[in-house]
């Protein structure tokens, strides 16, 4: 039975090492809404260097014909917007991303594994943080709205609903 485990366990990791398989898109049935879901549940979602890459291209998909760099920083809002929606025609502008993660861990942060990998090499490091900066700036950048969607444990909601109802308490 533990060999079983063990065996299904190599398998997931293999199937891990292609970045394709650690991120997934999908589209609802209007075409509005994008979801992208982090799969790496045996590594907690955690933004390995693959990750990353996975979830940048994901990003960059929700509109193809539009480059997401800094050149976006500097062009009026209103013309970034009109240039978007004709870059989707005929076809509806996605209005919102979901980024999700499978599993009941969203994102444990950095792949420390993989930073402690590099060593002190500093190189390396700033190739990986880098990386990580271009993609919450393309984040930013994108012209639709973006939820993260995120699942709290039982007890933070009660710790949540107690520090409301004291609060309640105070203004009353």
């Amino acid at each position: 039975m533990a060999s079983d485990r063990l065996s299904q366990l190599r398998d997931h990791l293999a199937l891990s090492s292609n970045p394709s398989d650690l991120v997934f898109i999908s589209h609802s049935a209007d075409g509005r809404v994008v979801t992208i879901t982090i799969d790496n549940v045996c590594r907690a979602n955690c933004l390995s260097t693959p990750v990353m890459r996975a979830l940048l291209a994901a990003f960059h998909s929700v509109n193809p014909k539009i480059t997401i760099d800094a050149s976006v920083d500097k062009e009026d809002p209103i013309e970034f917007a009109v240039r978007v929606c004709h870059s989707h025609a005929p076809k509806p502008v996605p209005k919102v991303v979901i980024l999700k993660s499978a599993g009941k861990i969203f994102c444990a942060g950095h792949d420390l594994r993989e930073l402690h990998a590099a060593k002190g090499n500093y190189e390396i490091i700033h190739e990986v943080f880098e990386l990580c900066n271009t993609m919450m700036l393309t984040i930013q950048r994108l012209p639709q709205i973006v939820i993260s969607q995120v699942f709290l444990p039982s007890s933070l909601l009660l710790i949540a609903r107690f520090k409301e109802s004291a609060l309640r308490l105070e203004h009353n």
